[in-house]
């Protein structure tokens, strides 16, 4: 098996179609359609059903499939990891990111690290929790930054640092006076929050429920900064992680009791796979910094 069939196959897979395919890893529709049935022939299973024109995976393509995209990207890896080897004058590294994360803390670990190494090449995706563990699984990131510990087996998770969920209020609505409330005092109060697609929501829910009040949600939006230019002028308040709201003049932070909630971060590696000397640096300058961090105690 060489890693041009797989190649071939993850376009096939890609595109349902054989010509497109053809066109997209540069060979002829005869080559392509070759190595298929090479690739089939080794297997001794089909990997796609022919229907008409177009060609789609069978079960066995499709467990197929996410073994692989590691592979490939297991030797992508192992490649960038040589180039590398002179000082990081070259290469790139991709970066997953939940959404909440500290706005002010990764843009500026990602310029100290260009200003740095400026011939790798970085490439940063926001994404939800369970895709960024999900495609750290399938080695298309390198490295991921979300809650620890990871959820999947086939990741692996080392701490960051802790974050403490707050409420923010604008400096004119009736709780900003208050230094600290409980959750049972949120009962009906309009909240703007993070849809429900965010494990963020799901805790906070959660404890709502524990806490016996009643959530009301007016406005879901899908970044901590739509939600504080919301919540800056307007009545309305939000619970989001401390450090998002490092710079904003405009609201006031309340911490809730009863319980006090918080939610680790951690640094997430594709497990058992090999870790390129640019993420990996990367993630030592991302440890430095966050040992910086510590509970905001204004609130």
């Amino acid at each position: 098996m060489e890693l041009r069939h797989l190649r071939y196959f993850l376009a096939i897979a890609e595109l349902n179609n054989l010509s497109r395919a053809a066109e997209k890893v540069f060979v002829a529709q005869s080559t392509l359609s070759h190595a298929l049935r090479q690739l089939e022939d080794e297997l001794g299973i089909a990997l796609f059903d022919r229907v008409g024109r177009s060609i789609r995976l069978t079960q066995a393509g499709r467990i197929f499939r996410d073994y692989a995209s590691r592979t490939l990207n297991e030797a992508m890896r192992g490649t960038q990891a040589v180039h590398e080897l002179n000082d990081l004058e070259g290469g790139t590294f991709t970066l997953g990111a939940i959404p909440v994360f500290p706005l002010s803390f990764l843009p500026q670990a990602v310029s100290s690290f260009n200003q740095q190494y400026p011939k790798v090449r970085i490439t940063v995706h926001d994404l939800l929790a369970a895709e960024l563990e999900e495609k750290l699984a399938l080695g298309t990131l390198d490295l991921g930054i979300a809650f620890h510990p990871a959820s999947r087996d086939e990741v692996a998770s080392e701490y960051l640092f802790t974050e403490r969920l707050v409420l923010a209020v604008s400096v004119n609505h009736p709780l900003a006076k208050k230094s600290r409330v409980r959750w049972k005092a949120l009962d009906s109060v309009p909240l703007a929050l993070l849809g429900q697609q965010f494990s963020t929501r799901n805790l906070i829910e959660e404890t709502f429920r524990s806490a016996g009040a009643k959530l009301q949600v007016a406005v879901e939006m899908d970044t901590a900064e739509s939600l504080l230019a919301v919540t800056a002028t307007g009545h309305l308040a939000t619970i989001v992680p401390e450090r998002v709201l490092a710079g904003c003049e405009d609201i006031h932070l309340v911490r809730l009791t009863d319980p006090e909630l918080s939610r680790q971060l951690g640094l997430l590696w594709p497990k058992g796979a090999g870790r390129t000397r640019a993420a990996t640096r990367f993630a030592d300058m991302l440890k430095e910094a966050s040992a910086t961090l510590r509970p905001n105690r204004k609130a």
